[in-house]
């Protein structure tokens, strides 16, 4: 049996059209595209309470994670770290969700470990990435792969042929 290429699992949300991508990074800087939602996915999330809308992303999210971990279990990968990376905080949202989805992570999720960072400025073409962290830990190599392949990854989002789509079920 051959070992799993450690990669990084990646989630991007992008909260002003409330959908979701899962890849992976590999050790040489490759993005590998995984599954993504059409916009909308975290449509049901507005308008709810802070405690409503913390518990509907978590578990959102936790599946995201198992389907990226399975995706990557095929292709003879393994997460070895999980990262998120949002575009802004949640737009028409609490203002606190972003702040507490992402510490919830970080404090429950210890193996692989989660980081979670909010891209500000967002992500639109051309911009320069910064990456605010805020909530666990990256390595500073890991960080720089990740702010590397970033840009590949969000070119991807464009081309549909590239992911695999989930189906949204807008009441779970």
């Amino acid at each position: 049996m051959t070992d799993k290429v450690p990669v990084l699992l990646t989630v991007l949300v992008e909260t002003a059209t409330r959908r979701w991508s899962v890849s992976g990074i590999t050790p040489d800087d490759q993005g590998v595209p995984l599954m993504c939602t059409e916009p909308g996915d975290f449509e049901p999330v507005v308008g709810e309470t802070l405690d409503e809308q913390t518990s509907y992303l978590r578990h959102r999210l936790s599946g995201v994670l198992q389907r990226g971990c399975d995706r990557l279990w095929g292709r003879q990968m393994k997460p070895r770290q999980i990262v998120f990376v949002a575009d802004d905080g949640m737009q028409r949202s609490h203002p606190n969700l972003t702040q507490r989805v992402a510490d919830h992570f970080a404090e429950w999720m210890t193996s692989p470990p989660v980081a979670f960072f909010v891209c500000t400025g967002g992500w639109d073409d051309g911009a320069e990435l910064t990456l605010d962290r805020i909530a666990g830990d990256l390595d500073p190599a890991d960080q720089n792969r990740l702010i590397q392949t970033l840009p590949q990854l969000i070119k991807t989002l464009e081309n549909r042929q590239a992911w695999e789509f989930a189906v949204s079920n807008p009441t779970t």
